[in-house]
């Protein structure tokens, strides 16, 4: 139900970078059926990176959690249309869902996704990436999303909060990760 976007990066965020995102940095708000989401923060890798592992919907499996299945179904040259399914976990509640979306890359700065189909009624999100000084990249995510299945608020916003701090968890340590990959060791052969 709840999308795995490129979207979803961060837990305890110091002044500069983000590590991860705790459920609390993860604004939600459900009205008249539909919840809107938002959270921003700094990663410590180069926009281009950040990018890279957004668009990476492909490998998303790896390092994306309860996301079973992730392909590019149609590609030209800064619009996607992508295929996931998976599955949400929030305590004891356990939710498949399946998207389609269509997703824009504007400027390299900007990801626009909007649903075709699948779990949600309707789906928009967008991703705002703003490269700063010293390999850092700021992110702003904003996501509107009604499900189509009913699901009481008093759920559906403590989900909302969990689902994308793991994703932007998730996102955020792959993007370190590939920004700064661990150093071969050299054995010394004796």
């Amino acid at each position: 139900m709840l999308q795995r976007l490129c979207l979803t990066l961060i837990l305890l965020c110091s002044v500069e970078t983000c590590l991860a995102i705790t459920d609390d940095e993860v604004e939600v708000d459900y009205r008249d059926g539909q919840y809107v989401a938002h959270l921003a923060g700094k990663v410590q890798a180069s926009s281009a990176t950040a990018l890279a592992v957004l668009l990476d919907f492909e490998h998303m499996t790896v390092f994306l959690p309860g996301l079973n299945e992730s392909r590019i179904v149609a590609h030209q040259g800064n619009q996607y249309q992508v295929m996931q399914r998976g599955k949400v976990s929030f305590g004891p509640f356990e939710m498949p869902f399946e998207s389609l979306r269509r997703i824009e890359v504007i400027d390299g700065t900007r990801i626009v996704s909007v649903g075709q189909g699948g779990s949600a009624r309707w789906l928009k999100s967008e991703m705002r990436l703003q490269p700063l000084s010293g390999n850092i990249c700021e992110f702003d995510y904003r996501i509107e999303m009604t499900p189509e299945n009913w699901l009481p608020a008093s759920l559906g916003v403590g989900l909302m909060r969990h689902q994308l701090a793991q994703q932007f968890t998730a996102l955020i340590h792959e993007m370190q990760r590939r920004q700064h990959p661990p150093k071969a060791q050299s054995g010394s052969g004796q």
